[in-house]
């Protein structure tokens, strides 16, 4: 499953079978339960369910070393800078 942020759109892409992408300013939060990333809208939609960090790859297909590698390349759409 691959989970990045596209450079160009500035979206949020979840890529599991069917890409699924999320604008910025679209009201969605990301969780951490120990090891594991739950990504949900404000009002408690789930986008991704608990997944191990370990599981996520990014754009290219290479896995997060770790949950602060997953955590930094997903910060930018977290940023409301944008």
């Amino acid at each position: 499953m691959k989970i990045y942020v596209d450079t160009i759109t500035k979206e949020l892409v979840i890529l599991n079978g069917i890409e699924y992408r999320y604008p910025a300013y679209c009201e969605i939060q990301r969780q951490k339960q120990g090891d594991f990333l739950i990504v949900k809208t404000t009002n408690n939609v789930s986008v991704l369910d608990k997944t191990l960090f370990s599981d996520l790859q990014d754009e290219s297909g290479t896995p997060y070393a770790s949950f602060a590698a997953l955590k930094t390349a997903l910060d930018s759409y977290f940023d409301a800078t944008i």
